[in-house]
């Protein structure tokens, strides 16, 4: 399992950028580990505190929210996708939707320990990759309560 560690963290857009020396770095101190859901697993849920989050390997989650128009997405993600990335960026946090698995997934759990005893440049490409992750996703919402509205 551990090259599967290394080539999702490698496949990932959260650490786009990263040498192998980095992702190494990244593996010594996160300590990222192997996650397997069965199907109506539930990955986290509502009010949840996020503490982590997860990179795709295979599989398809279920998102789900308090709308009752569409309480569920069904969300597919590419090897390295991210999900859950809030418990990185703001640990403590409380989640504001849940994740349910649709079938077998396979993860990489990532918890924001260690992210302090990376090196100054990892930890700024990092944070990097991180804010790119998350304009996208901000412009994708936009892009969609825009359509919406008109």
């Amino acid at each position: 399992m551990p090259n599967e560690v290394l080539d999702t963290l490698a496949a990932s857009k959260l650490f786009s950028g990263f040498t192998e020396n980095q992702l190494e770095e990244v593996i010594l101190h996160m300590n990222p580990k192997p996650v397997t859901l069965k199907s109506s697993d539930r990955l986290y849920t509502k009010g949840d505190i996020a503490d982590r989050c997860w990179l795709i390997v295979s599989g398809k989650l279920t998102l789900k929210r308090a709308s009752l128009r569409s309480p569920f997405r069904r969300m597919i993600y590419n090897k390295g996708s991210v999900t859950g990335i809030q418990g990185l960026v703001d640990p403590g946090s409380e989640r504001v939707i849940g994740m349910v698995a649709d079938g077998k997934v396979k993860l990489i759990e990532i918890t924001q320990d260690g992210v302090e005893h990376l090196n100054h440049d990892t930890q700024a490409l990092l944070w990097k990759n991180v804010s790119r992750l998350l304009l996208r996703k901000l412009s994708i919402c936009l892009a969609r309560e825009s359509s919406e509205n008109y």
